[in-house]
């Protein structure tokens, strides 16, 4: 008498990998896997990416917002106004 293996979509690993390397059994952790990996590729590609670009693409923006209100208001003490506007409108910070 010989023993059935069963099929390759019945057997998955601890990490919801299946044994034929289709797919996931959990689509939420498949989704968080990619995110995740996403997020790490976003990383090292802003490490990778020379001085100028980085600051064209982080923190620029957001400076020039706040010169401009800087201009608009001519505060008594600008660097103090400015430290506080982009403390208020960074759009990296949670809120």
């Amino acid at each position: 008498m010989s023993e059935e293996n069963p099929p390759a979509e019945e057997v998955a690993s601890k990490d919801g990998a299946t044994a034929d390397g289709n797919g996931m059994d959990n689509a939420d952790a498949g989704q968080d896997a990619e995110k995740a990996a996403a997020e790490v590729q976003n990383k090292l590609q802003q490490q990778a990416l020379p001085i100028r670009a980085y600051l064209d693409q982080t923190v620029v923006p957001i400076l020039l917002q706040g010169l401009s209100a800087l201009v608009k208001e001519r505060p008594p003490n600008p660097v103090e106004y400015l430290a506080n506007y982009l403390l208020k409108n960074n759009p990296g910070a949670s809120n």
